[in-house]
């Protein structure tokens, strides 16, 4: 069925999934890993063939994949009926903590009236579904949760007894709780020794719901000793279960006729326009919610933003693709990437033509791809030359369909140190060049008319004047063409690491110290589709740190840089700097202590605590941290130490602050005589 959404609940994994820290096994195969948001409630707009459960007009909630849209397309069997009374936002409370909850607490542990319960993380949505679901079979609750306040709301719920989860010392106090005889069932979503603490906890006959995902995904290993005394583990996937063709519309149904009878109520929540949807995110990442966060989908909202999908230019595989400077560097980068989008027939232009140094080298990989590509000798600034190669295009019968213009000139020299020749050199290739192309096409039906331009027509640079200069000439044309009715675009590049200038001039590093960090071919031109797609004049692509280049290029001060030069964003960088170089003249010892103590202050913000109460020898799962708060406490560490940190590689026991510092030093190649020991496995 196709639904009309109105609501939707977002869980967990949705803001880890957008900043990719999920682990692929979380994401892949799965019907539910297609988008953003899988609890929806809306309308029915359209039934496919064989459905009789429902008709177009109804009104639903369920699991649909990528539900945060406008509509969603999901199997009748994963949705139920909403009651007449109730709204979208509450419906969407409902699906994934209600249908987990049901499943595993009442279907599979069938638990006795009277039983003990301990829910691990009660004040989540889960956890709140769980207690409902408690309640109505009769079941003695013992719960935890990792801040006094979240303690405070299940108190305020009707829990006797609330322990704190960031802390084991949870398992002697139910142990009290329960006169030494422990409970029945445990309900957990903590990693690490509070599972091997909490199956401790059972009682014979006692039932464990694994919920969490964590020490599934690392295969970790499981004490079996306890199962001596019969007790049984359920790990769980909600996927398997709700698209199950046979149990999964049974658990649907019967959720919703309990729903419907008033036994499961919607969960407490937080409600967010769609139009700010990125409040709902943040929210969620820093868990300053209680139970749910919805977006809502109300026509009488402010409108949402729309931008149009993703898209990939295609190229006409019988035209032909003009390239200038395309012998060579970032220009037969860039007629590699044209083939890559369907372009067969491509003319590499440059002065020296097929005696280029590349030019053997590029054209034999084109053709081993299939490309027929040929190298024409001509100086883009003479327009009789560029006439003639267009005319040579034109006998072949693939016609003229698009034009790359590549071709640059470099002098670097204060402005007051150039001849008007020098000058001319460098500006005349790029700005000449292309109004050649431009007056030469007028007239032709091409799909692609695209100037390489730089950075630095927006930041400047002292010792390029012609070249800054001949790259805002380029973005100007571009946007003329476009006012004209007629296709251009122009990319401001920043620096690129594996070809052209930078790379041949060994000038990552300088680039990278300067703020100006180089960006890989292939990043480079997986921007330029989506770009080139979307038919935008000009546009920038780069990776930079404005703080950094800002200390360069006054221009960056100016109030035009506002928005990408936040007020103290220099100060950051400053301090990182200073950070840096003051490691780098430690010695191991004390260079991995000064990162155990920054990593200390990044995760105690996320803690909300004071730096001073962890112990760095300590595990992570210890102080209760979650997957949500591990995904903020490796974005703040790789922001602020600049380096990549793969979530895998902070997950797992023996994970503690100092095994954190010393990954992170080796990482900076922070290497000192004394040596530095190896992180952990």
């Amino acid at each position: 069925i196709l639904v009309e959404l109105r609501a939707v609940a977002l869980n967990y994994r949705d803001p880890m999934r957008a900043n990719g820290l999920l682990p692929p096994e979380a994401v892949e195969g799965s019907p539910l890993s297609r988008g953003l948001g899988c609890d929806g409630a809306g309308i029915v707009s359209a039934v496919g063939p064989g459905v009789t459960a429902y008709k177009t007009g109804d009104r639903v909630s369920g699991l649909m994949a990528a539900a945060l849209g406008s509509h969603a397309l999901t199997h009748a069997g994963a949705v139920g009926p909403m009651p007449g009374t109730m709204s979208y936002i509450e419906a969407a409370t409902f699906p994934v903590a209600f249908l987990t909850v049901h499943h595993t607490l009442a279907d599979q542990a069938r638990p006795l009236p009277g039983e003990t319960l301990l829910v691990h993380g009660g004040a989540g949505a889960v956890g709140l579904a769980a207690l409902q679901c408690a309640r109505h079979l009769g079941l003695r609750v013992i719960a935890t949760a990792g801040t006094e306040t979240k303690r405070d709301l299940l108190r305020t719920l009707g829990v006797e007894h609330v322990l704190d989860s960031r802390s084991l010392d949870f398992a002697p106090r139910v142990r009290e709780l329960t006169d030494g005889k422990g409970v029945d069932i445990v309900v957990n979503s903590l990693s690490g020794e509070a599972i091997a603490q909490s199956l401790d906890l059972l009682r014979p006959n006692g039932r464990f719901i694994e919920l969490g995902k964590r020490d599934i995904f690392l295969n970790n290993p499981l004490l079996l000793r306890p199962f001596h005394r019969s007790l049984t583990f359920l790990g769980f996937n909600l996927d398997s279960i709700v698209f199950d063709r046979a149990r999964g519309p049974r658990l649907v149904l019967d959720t919703a006729a309990r729903v419907a009878a008033g036994q499961y109520r919607p969960l407490p929540h937080t409600v967010c326009p769609a139009a700010r949807v990125d409040e709902a995110f943040r929210l969620l990442q820093h868990s300053r919610h209680v139970g749910k966060v919805v977006v809502a989908f109300d026509p009488l909202d402010e409108p949402v933003p729309v931008e149009p999908a993703l898209g990939v230019p295609a190229l006409d595989g019988e035209g032909t693709y003009l390239v200038t400077g395309g012998l060579g560097g970032f220009g037969a980068a860039t007629a590699e990437w044209l083939a890559d989008r369907g372009a067969r027939h491509l003319a590499l232009v440059g002065r020296r033509g097929a005696e280029a140094p590349e030019a053997a080298a590029v054209l034999q990989r084109l053709a081993a791809r299939g490309v027929t590509a040929t190298a024409y000798a001509a100086d883009v600034t003479d327009e009789t030359a560029v006439r003639e190669v267009i005319a040579a295009v034109d006998a072949t019968g693939h016609p003229l369909r698009g034009v790359v213009h590549c071709a640059m000139q470099l002098d670097d020299a204060p402005l007051a140190d150039l001849t008007d020749e020098r000058f001319a050199a460098v500006f005349a290739p790029k700005a000449a060049g292309a109004h050649i192309l431009d007056r030469l096409t007028t007239g032709r039906a091409l799909d692609l008319f695209l100037l390489h331009s730089s950075v630095t027509a927006a930041t400047g640079n002292l010792a390029q004047a012609p070249y800054v200069a001949a790259n805002a000439h380029l973005e100007a044309l571009a946007r003329a063409r476009r006012n004209a009715g007629r296709t251009a675009t122009a990319l401001a590049w920043g620096p690129i690491a594996d070809t052209g200038y930078v790379a041949r001039s060994n000038l990552a590093a300088t680039m990278t110290g300067l703020g100006f960090e180089p960006v890989t071919s292939t990043e480079a031109f997986a921007a330029a589709d989506h770009i080139l797609a979307a038919g935008t004049d000009v546009a920038g692509i780069g990776r930079y740190r404005w703080g950094r280049a800002r200390r360069l290029l006054p221009s960056l001060a100016t109030p035009r840089y506002a928005a990408l030069v936040p007020a103290g964003a220099a100060d950051a960088d400053e301090s990182r700097e200073e950070l840096l170089r003051s490691l780098a003249a430690m010695s191991t010892e004390d260079a991995v202590r000064a990162i155990t103590e920054a990593l200390a202050r990044h995760l105690a913000g996320v803690l909300h605590i004071d730096p001073s109460e962890l112990d760095p020898d300590r595990n992570l799962e210890d102080f209760g941290v979650d997957s949500l708060m591990g995904a903020e406490f490796i974005l703040q560490a790789r922001e602020y130490f600049g380096i990549h940190i793969p979530p895998g590689e902070l997950m797992g026991g023996g994970r503690t602050l100092t095994h954190f510092a010393r990954l992170i030093h080796d990482r900076l190649g922070l290497h000192s005589s004394q040596g530095a020991p190896p992180p952990g496995p």
